[in-house]
């Protein structure tokens, strides 16, 4: 269970009212937005495609502004000197890597110190211990070409982490990638927001990202936030329908007898005890997926049926 600082600290990000408009654009690419994330958490902030994730995702960065509206980070407002401070505090991952071909895995990671006048000797021996922390310390001298997708992102996520921020920013950061590389970046984003005590911001419109490793999400469409919560309580119960919608999108396909109805739940493991259990409540198993926190399980339920597992109350069936 995450720890969270008291109630008294302020937000990593406080976001109120927040509008951005584009020149020659009928619509406005974010309109009352507010946004809330708390510091140490991990949220997690989907949405399809021209939601507004990109223009999102700059504004957090602090590589654009806001037309209207207040945007706080760690609670102070993001302008003028204190935009600079918090750009120096923020790490951003990218979805395509923007690695510099002409330049190896330790020079990339070491770029923003460059760009700060850190003496070369001082930038290369903190980039080389970034790139230890994500595995990468032998491959230093490897150019972008000679890395796979998934030791781009590693280099990439060093280079966010080598100016020692508290807020990392992940932009779509493994839909780029395959399944298993895209859990093996997830799990280290986890590690390193763990043992660093950063804020971690996943922008993403994968559904399976947000629940493996958030603590919170906010869902956003047509340029706000329509539903925010802890990660468990709105998969659990989602009350807009694009929240439904999004976990609908990643239902089973799965032809069901007339007396039954899908029920998704998210188990610590699928020992043969809960197996057992699920077997005589009548539950027939369609799809089990293992990610971060657990096990993700959908069954195929007679409605109206309680489920019974071991150490637990009975769980009302619903869809």
């Amino acid at each position: 269970m995450p720890q969270f600082p008291p109630a008294s600290a302020p937000p990593a990000l406080d976001f109120q009212q927040v509008r951005k408009t584009y020149p020659g654009q009928p619509q406005p690419a974010l309109h009352d937005l507010t946004l809330h994330v708390p510091r140490g958490s991990r949220m997690g902030i989907i949405g399809r495609s021209g939601a507004g994730k990109s223009t999102l995702v700059r504004l957090i960065s602090g590589l654009d502004h806001a037309d209207a509206g207040v945007l706080l980070a760690r609670g102070e407002v993001v302008h003028g000197p204190q935009l600079r401070a918090h750009q120096a505090r923020t790490g951003l991952v990218f979805q395509q890597f923007n690695l510099l071909a002409q330049r190896t895995a330790l020079q990339n990671v070491a770029l923003p110190l460059e760009l700060r006048g850190v003496p070369r000797a001082r930038r290369d021996a903190l980039a080389r211990e970034q790139l230890r922390l994500v595995g990468l310390e032998a491959l230093a001298d490897r150019y972008p070409a000679q890395l796979s997708g998934g030791q781009k992102q590693r280099v990439g996520i060093a280079r966010a982490l080598v100016t020692g921020p508290d807020l990392l920013l992940a932009d779509e950061a493994t839909s780029a990638l395959d399944p298993e590389t895209s859990a093996s970046i997830l799990t280290l984003l986890l590690d390193i927001q763990q043992e660093r005590d950063l804020t971690l911001v996943i922008v993403t419109h994968q559904m399976e990202v947000v629940r493996a490793v958030t603590t919170h999400v906010a869902v956003l469409d047509h340029g706000t936030i329509v539903e925010t919560g802890e990660t468990g309580t709105v998969l659990r119960a989602p009350q807009h329908p694009v929240t439904r919608a999004l976990l609908g999108a990643h239902r089973p396909q799965v032809p069901l007898a007339d007396h039954e109805t899908l029920r998704h739940l998210t188990l610590p493991d699928l020992n043969p005890d809960t197996l057992a259990a699920l077997a005589r409540s009548g539950a027939r198993l369609v799809q089990a997926q293992a990610h971060l926190q657990g096990v993700d399980v959908w069954l195929a339920v007679s409605a109206h049926l309680p489920l019974h597992l071991p150490g637990s109350a009975p769980l009302a069936v619903g869809a």
